[in-house]
């Protein structure tokens, strides 16, 4: 049960939310805390039998509410020690399979983001699974359109469920800080349209 509960561990629900940039800015700083579940999929591109997984939160920011969703798979990278000094097992972001969305409540536009580094350890003691990562920005709809930047995130996640086929379903929580880099065209859009 262990071993499929550290199978589970790689559920990807980065979360974004941008601050309205002023006419001449080029830079949005932001954020952001999340929370929600996570979910296995049955997609398991390289083989392995750790299947992709799939988040869904609701984010608070500075400026709002939002929604996000994210996926990505994972490999384990072997034995780890967490951030609550436990040893664990550490699972690492499969590249090409970590990708997100953000819808913003107010507007509807979107930001999307691709996981370019993510690691999960896995606590079995507690049962926690500890991810940090990055997200890069590659663009959106609306205000965000052909936005660009860099996020960081960390957060925590409990596995609820997991089948004998590591099937499985987790409560997760985190954070979110980066940049979002708009053209000074876009920013003035923005503007116009508020």
């Amino acid at each position: 049960m262990e071993t499929m509960k550290a199978l589970f561990c790689l559920t990807v629900a980065p979360v974004l939310w941008m601050a309205p940039a002023e006419a001449t800015s080029r830079e949005i700083h932001l954020r952001l805390k999340y929370s929600g579940s996570a979910l296995s999929t049955h997609r398991d591109t390289n083989g392995d039998g750790i299947k992709a997984g799939l988040g869904t939160v609701s984010c608070r920011s500075n400026l709002g509410r939002c929604t996000s969703q994210g996926v990505g798979e994972a490999v384990v990278d072997g034995p780890a020690t967490c951030p609550n000094g436990n040893p664990g097992l550490e699972l690492v972001l499969v590249p090409g399979t970590g990708h997100a969305l953000l819808r913003f409540e107010e507007t509807g536009d979107l930001l999307f983001t691709e996981l370019t580094a993510e690691s999960v350890c896995y606590d079995p003691s507690t049962g926690t699974q500890f991810k940090t990562g990055t997200d890069e920005v590659t663009g959106g709809t609306g205000r965000f359109a052909g936005a660009r930047g860099q996020l960081q995130f960390e957060g925590t996640q409990w596995p609820l469920y997991i089948d004998p086929n590591g099937d499985g379903f987790a409560a997760q929580i985190g954070t979110v800080s980066g940049t979002i880099v708009v053209s000074d065209e876009e920013s003035r859009e923005l503007e116009r349209s508020r």
